[in-house]
């Protein structure tokens, strides 16, 4: 439907999937995803044409790449317990076959529709959270029903006197309460169906472009099921306290016109509710006020590089089977063909960015000595192009820059050139020049030290300072980085261009400004703001109405 245009006689025909030709041979239904949550796919191909697709020759046969997630349908009487037992025991003998490679190594059995077991405890724990915050909303709310129940209940003295006195039974007064109260938590449950259907978008709208997940949060059976079971429980167990109290109210007394309001101002229920409610309140009112407190320290603080006029593009040439000279080709042209256009300073090349989801890390020993029994350093490892320093706005301290040779393949016998952060040269060589010494990185050949560069953020915006080397050699897969004069969204669609012109099989992904890529490390903190900031205004409203509501019966 997205770029098909609807054919209806697509079974049958042949697709272009990174360089290799694929016939079509059904469509899924509408609506259907797979079975892992967040995860959409556009097309499923066998997984013995893996090799094809990635052009990661291998794959098939490397015990050491995890890749695939084994799907099974349990059959009848079968639990859970029992198909865990035996994965167990199928993992003990591919150990005993394998020691080399699956080691220590077990499986996870998990349901298929639900978020895979690596990302299963992030999942839970923020949702978790989510919910605890959100109870704590709904508790407001229920003392505040109770509340003014119990007020109402007090003013309505009379009216439950006279119907005891004409023969209702406690039974009957409390049913009439309960069904007045269930009524009220009813019509709330309803109204917060129609704002969650409004805001869902809202919600979904905080999601970086970048993040390869797909959020749908829909109202379905479930939501509506446990709407209900939430609106029902809560207008029982919230209208129950009021409605006995209604029920054993002294007939006589209220029928000669005795005084009853006082009651209520002395009633030490009341009380209580109201001091839970204010504590409860001031509770989420701090969390929310911590949390866009850090949502806000987080945006301040300094990445390392420049994120205002600089736009980005994922490429990998490699993926359609190209040799390294075709790649280099590649790059060589659009890195020319971009430079030219108006309104750009300067491009270059890096295997990912930082504060990303990939990295890359190694050890580093100074001087040329063997790793074999040294104390490495554990560094982070960038690879850049020439110009990547520039182009990204980072201080050089000292020293020069990458030269085009030194990203060119050269005999791993000699030295080859990197560039450190200063959180590495005042870890290996405080106070004193980096410039010109060496180091090894893993079994690596020694390189020589040619620059220092300023310390940025690497793996998250609130990490202390880590080591990080730069090498100049890159992979296939690379992210082009433009830095421009003007406003770097007005040259997306002319950067999609150029590559389509340089090689028309190659498609950009990822193709963005600096700035909406930054969404993506403070996606968590934006979120989690939001949500508990306007719990804690909610809670502050439901509050004051409730506080108001009930005051005004005492006054």
């Amino acid at each position: 439907q997205q770029r098909l245009g609807s054919d209806p006689h697509i079974v049958g025909k042949s697709l272009l999937l990174n360089g290799t030709n694929f016939n079509v041979i059904g469509v899924a239904p509408s609506g259907f995803a797979g079975l892992l949550v967040a995860i959409e796919p556009d097309f499923w191909a066998p997984a013995t044409m893996v090799e094809r697709i990635t052009r990661d020759s291998g794959r098939l046969t490397n015990r050491h790449a995890y890749w695939l997630l084994a799907v099974g349908r349990l059959k009848p009487g079968v639990d859970a317990t029992r198909a865990r037992a035996e994965m167990n025991r199928l993992s003990s003998l591919i150990e005993q076959d394998h020691p080399d490679t699956n080691k220590n190594l077990g499986a996870t059995v998990f349901p298929a529709a639900l978020v895979p077991g690596p990302y299963r405890g992030y999942v839970s724990a923020f949702t978790g959270l989510l919910m605890a915050v959100f109870a704590l909303v709904l508790l407001i709310a229920c003392v505040n029903a109770a509340s003014l129940l119990l007020a109402r209940a007090t003013g309505r003295a009379r009216e439950m006197a006279i119907r005891s006195a004409l023969g209702a039974g406690r039974g009957r007064l409390i049913q009439q309460m309960l069904v007045e109260s269930t009524l009220l938590s009813g019509l709330a449950g309803s109204a917060g169906l129609v704002l969650a259907y409004w805001t869902a978008p809202l919600l979904l709208a905080l999601k970086p472009a970048s993040l390869p997940i797909t959020l749908r949060i829909p109202l379905d059976w479930r939501v509506l099921a446990f709407t209900a079971s939430v609106s029902l429980f809560t207008g029982v167990a919230f209208g129950l306290t009021p409605a006995l109290r209604s029920a054993k109210a002294q007939v006589a007394p209220i029928l000669k016109d005795e005084a009853q309001s006082a009651s209520y101002r002395k009633s030490r229920l009341r009380s209580f509710l109201m001091i839970g409610e204010i504590a409860t309140c001031v509770v989420l009112l701090v969390g929310a006020t911590l949390c866009v407190r850090s949502l806000v320290n987080a945006s301040s603080i300094d990445p390392g590089f420049d994120t205002r006029q600089v736009a980005i593009a994922t490429l990998d040439p490699g993926s359609l089977g190209y040799s390294e000279a075709q790649v280099r080709g590649f790059y060589e042209q659009l890195s020319q063909h971009i430079g030219a256009l108006p309104g750009v300073f300067s491009t270059s090349f890096v295997n990912h960015l930082p504060l990303g989801s990939a990295s890359e890390q190694s050890s580093a020993i100074e001087g040329n000595r063997s790793a074999a029994g040294q104390n490495g350093v554990p560094v982070d490892v960038l690879r850049v192009a020439p110009g990547y320093f520039e182009t990204m706005g980072i201080p050089l301290l000292r020293g020069r820059d990458f030269i085009p040779e030194e990203s060119k393949p050269s005999n791993r016998a000699s030295i080859g050139a990197a560039i450190i952060n200063d959180a590495m040269a005042q870890k290996l060589w405080p106070n004193q020049d980096p410039v010109s010494r060496r180091i090894r990185l893993g079994e690596d050949t020694g390189l020589e030290i040619i620059g220092v560069v300023k310390t940025g953020k690497y793996r998250t915006l609130g990490e202390e300072p880590i080591p990080l080397v730069y090498l100049p050699r890159l992979p296939s897969r690379r992210t082009l980085v433009v830095h421009t004069s003007g406003d770097p969204t007005a040259l997306l669609d002319t950067i999609r261009r150029e590559i389509q012109t340089v090689d028309p099989n190659i498609a950009a992904t990822d193709l963005e400004t600096m700035q909406q890529y930054m969404t993506l490390p403070l996606f968590p903190a934006r979120t989690t703001g939001l949500l508990l900031g306007a719990s804690g205004i909610l809670a502050l409203l439901l509050t004051c109405i409730g506080l108001f509501g009930v005051i005004s019966y005492i006054v």
